[in-house]
């Protein structure tokens, strides 16, 4: 690892040396209910911050091994804001499907390291920087630990101002957080978007690829100022049904200028939809079976087109609820599928009763376009029996509407 002066050597550095391992196997035990003795175990055993970096890593890796975000977690090295910020390994994988064949890719802002690694198994060479020493540390451990330490060079320096002459492209993931707070307005990050993608001008074909936050305002004319007369797509992703980024890909890397894809990750893989934004869905009245769009869809505005490739309808053009009649085509890993059972004019009364008379206590509550929340709903409804069932509780063509409706098993 290089660095752009003299700085401290990071606590990191010798988490990753033999008596780091070791610190680390003495606190395997504990786990962050237990946090405090966690805390005097590790102060017992090393320095302050030595063992503020163990305790970070222990419990990161936990995390990760519950959720499934990386698939060698025990072998990894985690601040406790880079765990929560680095990309999972599919999304990075999938990603970085898209720089495969390139010889040098620099990774700016790289974290610890989780996009460095899956670009350097599809390119020669990844040229990683960060302003966070201790995050780069963990870096140089990852890729360390992942055999490609020799593919990986790792630098201490500010992602707007590193060095791309040499690179075929670039990755940029800018932190959107302030303290514990998420950052909403691009001009916010670190560094703020705008001046990353103007990077994309010191790129061959402007090839840049820019992790930000999916709520990203598209129509910020900072973004076409920055980029000038580079082409622009947006890749909104889900993971397991929740969407938490959105990629803009620049320059030869768009496909079209202005074009979207939505893309779905869940335990079969990627899955991709490209469509035309200007494609309305047909409307239609509730069908055999009620579908919940994934987010990364609906932050897409791909709807319409989806529903027009697909043959769906929208039970209103304003909710992003779909419906469909034909019970056997209902697999789908952009849609949620459920059997409609019944329609009712939303009422608490009228639904309680509804609930009683068939023993359903256990409710799954999902609402959208809706006055209430979910457990504001069931704390109203006050279900009990032993039976269980879905209310979708939403407005369609501004009338108060209760689904009540059964999950479709997914097809295989």
């Amino acid at each position: 690892m290089t660095t752009d002066g003299d700085v401290a050597i990071s606590p990191y550095e010798m988490l990753a040396s033999s008596e780091g391992a070791a610190l680390l196997s003495a606190l395997e035990g504990f786990d962050e209910e237990h946090a405090t003795a966690a805390a005097q175990r590790a102060r017992s055993l090393a320095p302050p911050d030595l063992a503020r970096a163990a305790l970070a890593t222990s419990f990161a890796r936990r995390r990760a091994e519950a959720s499934g975000k990386f698939e060698h977690p025990r072998t990894m090295l985690f601040t406790r804001a880079g765990y929560e910020q680095a990309t999972s390994d599919a999304v990075a994988r999938h990603r970085a499907s898209r720089f495969a064949g390139l010889d040098v890719v620099a990774d700016l802002c790289c974290g610890i390291g989780s996009d460095s690694i899956a670009l350097a198994r599809r390119t020669r060479r990844v040229d990683a920087y960060d302003l966070d020493a201790d995050v780069l540390a963990c870096a140089a451990g990852n890729a360390r630990a992942a055999g490609l330490e020799g593919k990986v060079r790792l630098t201490l320096a500010d992602a707007a101002r590193a060095p791309l002459v040499g690179a075929s492209a670039a990755f940029a993931d800018p932190s959107r957080r302030r303290g514990s707070d998420r950052v909403r307005d691009a001009a916010e990050y670190s560094p703020p978007l705008a001046s990353l993608l103007a990077r994309a001008r010191e790129l061959p074909e402007s090839r840049l690829c820019v992790k930000v936050a999916p709520g990203i305002d598209l129509s910020d004319p900072s973004i076409k100022v920055a980029l000038g007369d580079a082409a622009l797509e947006a890749e909104f992703i889900s993971e397991r049904g929740t969407c938490k980024e959105a990629v803009l890909w620049c320059g030869a890397f768009a496909r079209d200028d202005g074009a979207r894809r939505a893309t779905a990750i869940d335990s079969d893989g990627a899955h991709v939809f490209d469509g035309d934004r200007s494609v309305a869905a047909t409307v239609s009245t509730l069908l055999a079976c009620v579908g919940e769009p994934d987010p990364a869809l609906i932050r897409a505005g791909l709807i319409g087109a989806f529903c027009s490739a697909r043959n769906r309808h929208v039970l209103d053009r304003r909710v992003a609820y779909l419906t469909t009649d034909m019970m056997d085509r209902t697999h789908d890993p952009f849609v949620r599928w459920y059997r409609v059972c019944d329609v009712l004019a939303f009422g608490v009364k009228r639904i309680r009763e509804y609930l009683r008379e068939r023993d359903i206590g256990r409710l799954v509550v999902k609402t959208r376009a809706f006055p209430l929340k979910p457990d504001e709903i069931v704390a109203l409804l006050k279900p009990r029996g032993p039976n269980q069932a879905t209310l979708i509780a939403t407005t369609i063509q501004e009338k108060k509407t209760a689904i009540i409706c059964d999950p479709l098993p997914r097809a295989t």
